[in-house]
């Protein structure tokens, strides 16, 4: 229960949200607002005997509030009795994946008994700490209450058989591997963290393990030692802060190939040696070039490295901060195919990461529509078409079959439910992106997020903070429209409701009056959209160069009907309705009256 001080002080952050302009709103995950994670670091123990990993744990914090008594810790107990199936639950063993068009029984859920951590000690500054370790939280105990702006560093020592989130098995070759699968709330299973996407700090890892592996992790390599006994400690220093789920561990008989730089990053690929040559293939040529689109239109690079990783015990690839994983298998390399995808990432989700589960778009629809532009960049602009044809498919698929789900989550109960709209998260937010780009112009679109990405760069951002970022982009533009000025009717229309635009549209010629009429009908029952689309005229051929011209006029839709006229000294061959797909999210007829 809270007392009457501790309800003041979230009464007051409440009001300073409030007076911010930002959203009260946030995922359940219970905050600590007392308290802010400084740095992590960890030491681990791996063995080659054993699935059991010994882990001591460093957490330096800084207070913010007078007054706080302890904090609490995500980390999964040690099972010792059968648990029911949960597939909610990130401390159990998840259950195998039917293979796609299997018609096989499905398995047993596989035991989690004699999984989980348990804890040996708690100190600080050599004095022992009182703790409580239940139900997966760890709740530590401070010597004396805090007061704001102290520092406080603490160690717990535990050790354990990770049920998920450390993958400690074979890849497909045969040969012994760990790999880390964090996300979204599966670090708790190896270390103890505030393991939520809306704490970042630095973090450092020492990883003592068998000398006949490679071992990678996020930031810089910092230390290789050989030890007796055919050991050999490992430390990476990542000096940016990320979330918990983004702490990468690979650990394998990897092939090595350092393969260029910009300025102080360093590109290397880490591959099993058996996929070496296709695995370099697949990495070095593109690396680069994606790179090199990213940082000159959105922003600088904020990691000390990039390292392609391929990896096991997961599906399709995952977007560590400068240590990207790709999980593979002996004669399928497809999942580097997301690599433009995963790079995006460092710089939308690791770099400036979203403040809670419910605004997960912000990382997935990004990266989904930044791979989109770098093909139109580099394949050109009909490859980009294709794609944004594919994805709009995809989200309006979806979206009619659930209508009632929003882009934004509102108030997610259960992070482990955070991509139960994964299609409407990836590819639907991709296509919010796009039809904001028409808004905008393509000039104003890239000034807004190359003004996101500076403003909360290496730092935690929400939705209202993206729309604003792109409002005052726009403002200080000299060509902003109208539209793009305050933009809080779009976000509300594409991001926080449900169902798509559907419009039934006519046009006519008036010969007599020298005008074209066009008239469009919103039918969608979710409410009324605001919008500007564009008309595309097709003229007739012109006897000067015997090309049809095609002259392109907005019309902006705020009711149930909306009519307008357009000036047209000859009859239009033909008149299309967005000819250049600024507006996916929209199941459209539009025929000659």
């Amino acid at each position: 229960m809270r007392t009457r001080r501790e309800i003041g002080r979230w009464f007051a952050v409440v009001l300073a949200v409030l007076a911010a302009g930002g959203r009260a709103t946030a995922d359940h995950y219970p905050r600590q607002p007392g308290i802010s994670v400084q740095k992590y670091a960890f030491g681990v123990t791996l063995s080659d005997t054993s699935d059991e990993v010994s882990v001591k744990a460093t957490i330096d914090i800084r207070f913010a509030a007078d007054g706080v008594r302890g904090m609490d810790l995500d980390l999964c107990n040690r099972i010792s009795q059968p648990a029911a199936p949960d597939a909610l639950n990130p401390c159990l063993v998840p259950p195998p994946r039917p293979r796609r068009g299997s018609t096989e029984p499905q398995a047993a859920p596989p035991s989690s008994v004699g999984r989980g951590m348990t804890i040996t000690a708690v100190e600080s500054a050599g004095a022992s700490l009182q703790y409580e370790h239940v139900r997966d939280k760890l709740h530590v105990v401070f010597p004396q209450p805090s007061r704001a702006g102290e520092r406080l560093t603490f160690t717990i020592a535990y050790h354990g058989v990770p049920a998920t989130g450390l993958f400690i098995g074979k890849n497909v070759f045969g040969d012994r591997v760990f790999f880390t699968d964090n996300w979204p709330n599966k670090a708790r299973n190896w270390l103890a963290t505030i393991d939520h996407i809306s704490v970042k700090a630095l973090k450092t890892i020492t990883v003592t393990a068998p000398s006949h592996y490679q071992v990678n992790s996020n930031g810089l390599l910092k230390e290789q030692t050989d030890l007796p006994g055919g050991l050999r400690r490992t430390v990476w220093e990542e000096s940016v802060p990320i979330p918990s789920w983004e702490f990468a561990l690979a650990v394998a008989p990897f092939t090595v190939e350092y393969f260029g730089r910009r300025g102080e990053v360093e590109f290397s690929a880490w591959l099993f040696p058996q996929n070496r040559e296709p695995g370099l293939a697949a990495t070095v040529p593109l690396t680069p070039p994606v790179f090199d689109f990213y940082s000159e239109n959105i922003g600088p690079y904020s990691y000390e490295k990039l390292a392609q990783i391929e990896a096991a015990g997961g599906g399709g690839a995952t977007e560590l901060a400068s240590s990207i994983f790709y999980y593979t298998g002996a004669n399928n390399l497809g999942a580097f195919g997301a690599l433009s995808h995963e790079m995006a990432h460092q710089w939308f989700g690791n770099s400036v990461t979203e403040s809670d589960w419910d605004d997960v778009w912000l990382s997935e629809g990004f990266a989904t529509y930044f791979a989109l532009l770098f093909s139109e960049h580099h394949e050109g602009h009909d490859a980009f078409l294709r794609g944004v044809r594919r994805t709009r498919e995809a989200a309006v698929n979806y979206i009619l079959a659930h209508p009632d789900d929003t882009v934004v989550h509102n108030n997610l109960d259960n992070d482990s439910r955070v991509f139960f709209n994964s299609t409407q998260i990836y590819q639907g937010g991709a296509m919010v992106l796009h039809t904001l780009r028409g808004v905008l112009g393509d000039q104003n679109f890239w000034a807004g997020i190359r003004l996101y990405s500076s403003r909360f760069r290496n730092a935690s951002a929400n939705t209202d903070d993206f729309r604003r970022a792109m409002e005052d982009a726009c403002h200080a533009s000299t060509d902003c429209p109208a539209d793009g000025r305050d933009l809080k009717w779009f976000f509300r229309e594409w991001l926080n409701r449900g169902g798509i635009l559907q419009l039934k549209g006519t046009w006519h010629y008036d010969e007599q009056a020298k005008q074209l009429q066009v008239a469009l009908d919103q039918s969608q029952t979710q409410g009324l959209y605001r919008m500007p689309i564009e008309i595309g005229i097709t003229l007739p051929v012109a006897a000067a160069n015997r090309a049809p011209s095609v002259k392109i006029v907005k019309m902006t839709i705020d009711g149930q009907h909306t009519a307008a006229t357009f000036p047209l000294d000859v009859a239009p061959t033909d008149v299309q309705l967005d000819p250049n797909a600024w507006v996916p999210l929209m199941q459209a007829s539009f025929e000659k009256r």
